[in-house]
């Protein structure tokens, strides 16, 4: 009587376990070689990128490979996402990293848009700094980025984490594929945007049970991780000057255009006519960083607005988001996507510019303080402050991912200033 009933559970455990495997690598729908990069090609853009920050020069040619994958989009809808991974020929020993791109309205900027050659400054960084010394990497697109033809939920990195989960058994089923061989160790970084996502991405792989999704180290860069605190108090600083006051309208407007596309708001529920009626004519053509950016200098001179966000934003909006009111659309999703305040299980390396004007460097300090209130000790979580006069938010990328190389290759005894 009992073996029977044994038997058949253990089928059943059987059936469970062999469909959890077989999931993982159903992510993978298809994947296309995009181009090649010789090691001295590496080797030249590395030396324009990193200029002392260089990590070990590339001793083989690096594949680039696009993938598309099974995901789920911003409502949890089943959906394919793109993306790209690099691999140096010979194989990558030291295992997988997942590298999670910083800010871009750009579609064609998408990491699975490149294809070894022409301007793509991002991800080139990611790919000498990792393919070159024995790592595969890969670069989720995010939802809303590459083909996947919806608004991008930006900047909300729990949303986009998903991307970058999913990613990982469909780079592993392409090697698999294709031959070849990716080492056990899994590795999570990104910067900006993809710093705050790379978080949440470490954060929500504590949760799998897989050997594929557990993570060897993580290094989070200049990431936005208290979006409700010190990132909103960042938006509403009035600087008085072109520069600040243009970099807060386009990074408020890209998560604005996500609330009217995907949850019906207006833009004039944030903006003044004006400015609401050029940002949506801007974003609904086929925006660049540099277009939506020209838009906005173009109509706030005209609007004379002197470089006040009080003169270009609703002020109902203006007071929600001084206030943190949860009840404005805009702010609850920032503190819906706050990410600072948990306890890393594995290896963390938090890297930070000191003076970045673009991602306040509190955002890091928030993580960290959070982080060690909890019980996280320094054989877990260290930080790493970047001081370094010469860099800013934009040249800073490749020191950061420089530190990070280090990092995953030798551990915190590599990093003396990582306290």
């Amino acid at each position: 009587m009992l073996k029977p009933i044994l038997t058949n559970l253990l089928k059943s455990v059987s059936v469970i376990v062999l469909f959890v495997f077989t999931a993982a690598g159903q992510q993978l729908v298809s994947f296309e070689q995009n181009g090649r990069m010789s090691a001295a090609e590496l080797n030249e853009r590395m030396a324009k990128v990193y200029g002392k920050y260089a990590v070990p020069a590339a001793n083989a040619d690096v594949e680039l490979y696009r993938l598309t994958y099974k995901s789920l989009d911003a409502r949890d809808r089943e959906t394919e996402l793109t993306g790209l991974i690099a691999w140096p020929v010979g194989g990558a020993p030291k295992g997988l990293v997942v590298y999670c791109h910083g800010t871009t309205v750009d579609r064609d900027r998408s990491p699975s848009r490149f294809k070894g050659k022409g301007e793509a400054p991002e991800t080139v960084e990611a790919i000498t700094g990792f393919a070159t010394g024995g790592y595969a990497v890969v670069m989720p697109d995010y939802i809303g980025l590459g083909d996947h033809m919806a608004a991008h939920p930006y900047p909300l990195s729990i949303v986009n984490a998903r991307s970058g989960i999913d990613i990982i058994p469909a780079a592993r089923e392409a090697a698999r594929q294709k031959g070849f061989e990716i080492g056990k160790g899994l590795f999570v970084t990104g910067y900006s945007e993809g710093g705050g996502v790379a978080m949440a991405l470490t954060r929500a792989l504590q949760a799998y049970t897989g050997p594929e999704f557990a993570v060897t180290a993580s290094a989070p860069a200049s990431g936005p991780y208290d979006l409700s605190g010190t990132t909103r108090k960042f938006m509403l600083q009035e600087t008085g000057e072109q520069v600040g006051f243009i970099l807060r309208i386009y990074l408020m407007s890209y998560a604005v255009n996500y609330l009217v596309k995907d949850k019906g708001l207006k833009w004039r529920d944030f903006y003044k006519p004006t400015l609401a009626n050029a940002l949506a004519v801007n974003y609904n053509l086929k925006p660049t960083d540099d277009g939506v950016i020209k838009n906005i200098g173009i109509t706030t001179t005209l609007m004379r607005s002197q470089n006040r966000l009080a003169n270009v934003m609703q002020p109902k909006f203006m007071t929600a988001l001084r206030n943190n009111d949860r009840r404005n659309a805009f702010v609850r999703m920032l503190q819906e996507n706050d990410v600072y305040d948990w306890s890393p299980r594995v290896p963390m390396l938090l890297i930070a510019l000191e003076g970045d004007v673009v991602v306040s460097p509190e955002n890091t300090t928030v993580a960290f303080n959070a982080m060690r209130r909890r019980g996280v000790t320094n054989s877990t979580l260290r930080r790493l402050i970047m001081k370094d006069a010469e860099l800013n938010h934009l040249n800073g990328i490749a020191p950061a991912l420089s530190f990070a190389r280090t990092f995953f290759d030798n551990g915190f005894p590599a990093l003396r200033d990582a306290q």
